[in-house]
């Protein structure tokens, strides 16, 4: 089995100029290869960071109370695939939809776990603005640390 190096590369953000991330989510849809994806979350500043020891992460059946969201690009007649791992439990659908985030309607809910997350198929036909505005959204409704405008994503190529 050969390593795969995985390099990462950071871009902030701000809700109201998301146009770099829309560029790069474009982009890596274009590729088809499966070798590039986003992940996203919002800035924490410092002091609210959450702290959390060893015992709890690898016993808890939840993540963290900085969402992640990440997106995976549509690859051999698959759909681009949206999942946000979070600490708030099992039924985050429920809870993101009681916060007024509106799923569109053509996705496809996967999975709402406690452990693994909220997964959804994106339909090909969302356009990229509207994918990263709900990416956005249902981070924040899921956060159990203060956010403000302000993200960070990371695009992760293999290689």
């Amino acid at each position: 089995m050969t390593a795969v190096a995985i390099e990462h590369r950071m871009v902030h953000f701000r809700d109201d100029e998301p146009e770099e991330v829309v560029g790069e989510i474009d982009r890596i849809s274009g590729l088809g290869d499966g070798s590039e994806w986003v992940t996203l979350s919002p800035w924490v500043d410092a002091e609210n960071l959450p702290v959390r020891s060893m015992l709890h992460r690898l016993f808890s059946a939840r993540g963290s109370k900085v969402p992640e969201v990440t997106w995976v690009p549509p690859q051999e007649g698959e759909p681009a695939q949206l999942g946000v791992l979070h600490s708030t439990g099992a039924g985050a659908l429920d809870r993101i939809v009681s916060q007024g985030v509106e799923v569109p309607a053509t996705w496809i809910k996967i999975g709402d776990h406690s452990k693994r997350g909220l997964l959804f198929a994106v339909d090909p036909a969302t356009p990229t603005p509207e994918v990263l505005a709900f990416a956005i959204d249902a981070a924040r409704a899921l956060a159990e640390v203060p956010t403000d405008d302000r993200w960070v994503a990371q695009i992760s190529t293999a290689g």
